[in-house]
């Protein structure tokens, strides 16, 4: 069995691919992982192996697969709701709950793939219980969440909770390169890594130039750490659309901007030669360490998703601390 679009994550392909052919895949899978972690794509996999009617699925050659393939299949219903509170309306999952109560029309399962499911509120989630607890034995609900801990214990205890890691860079690189020829490896790697393995926001960034402005940047940043005065730091912050998403992408950067200039000798892993030349000559090893673990420690909170304002603050005030400043 073969996940053809859905990269990395092998353990979760094996726990899928055996739950699969046993024919004892759950009624309700909730799917948790960030933004461009390949959600939508995982479930649409699950769904191609599920129709397929060949020896070996997926065989890509019957009617089933075809179909699924180029997303016209009536028994695959997808619905995705926009990533804010309560934009999944209970009305709409009623819908969805009365459908679930028609036969499907020609495949032996009727897939529903509900994308953004955390912007259910308390009313939409327990109408979605209520199908969960008694499913058509046909019926497969997918739910896509960024975070789980957004849904009600009774949903997440109806269902089996897969949660997405980045997939490894050499791998990610290589799908990445050989999808876009005008990507090469070496840029797709280096998007990986700072996005840690995302694929998704890897390629959104390289392709609308969002990566080279989040390089600039950190490079920005590092000059202004040892700047008289934190104005330059600040100034530096202001003028960038920092989410959370991107300062964790910065930090990544940074963190190898302070990593190059506590190894001068070594290969250099970032694009800021000059900066951690500059940075390596005015800052003792010690800070430069420290620096690196503000760079982790910021990172950290920003994938956890801490008020994005306090710290944007708290960036600032550590990395000028630890520099000495």
């Amino acid at each position: 069995m073969e996940f053809l679009n859905f990269k990395g994550n092998e353990k979760i392909k094996e726990q899928l691919s055996v739950l699969i052919q046993s024919k004892r895949l759950p009624q309700a899978i909730i799917i948790e992982g960030d933004e461009g972690m390949g959600k939508r794509t995982l479930a649409r996999d699950i769904a191609l192996n599920l129709f397929c009617r060949g020896e070996e699925p997926p065989c890509l050659k019957c009617p089933q697969c075809s179909k699924v393939l180029k997303g016209i299949h009536p028994d695959i219903i997808e619905y995705t709701a926009a990533n804010r509170p309560a934009a999944f309306h209970v009305g709409k999952v009623r819908e969805i709950r009365d459908d679930a109560f028609v036969k499907p029309n020609e495949a032996d399962y009727k897939v529903y793939i509900l994308g953004n499911a955390q912007s259910m509120n308390l009313n939409a989630q327990n109408a979605l219980l209520k199908i969960l607890e008694e499913p058509p034995s046909y019926a497969v609900f997918i739910l896509t969440v960024t975070n789980k801990s957004a849904m009600l214990e009774t949903v997440l205890s109806r269902s089996v909770v897969l949660t997405l890691s980045g997939v490894e860079s050499s791998a990610g690189a290589e799908y990445i390169s050989s999808q876009d020829e005008e990507i090469s490896y070496d840029e797709a790697f280096k998007a990986l890594e700072i996005w840690g393995g995302n694929i998704g926001k890897a390629l959104e960034s390289l392709k609308d130039g969002k990566l080279s402005k989040i390089n600039e940047l950190a490079g920005e940043l590092a000059k202004n750490v040892i700047a008289p005065s934190e104005y330059e730091l600040i100034k530096t912050v202001a003028g960038f659309s920092w989410n959370n998403a991107n300062l964790s992408a910065a930090m990544s950067v940074l963190k190898l901007v302070f990593r190059d200039a506590l190894l001068p000798e070594s290969k250099p892993l970032s694009a800021q030669k000059e900066t951690a030349a500059l940075l390596s000559s005015r800052l003792s090893r010690k800070k430069l360490m420290r620096l690196i673990e503000v760079c982790d420690d910021i990172k950290e909170l920003a994938d956890r998703g801490v008020n994005n304002s306090v710290l944007i603050t708290k960036t600032c005030a550590d990395l000028r601390k630890a520099a000495g400043r």
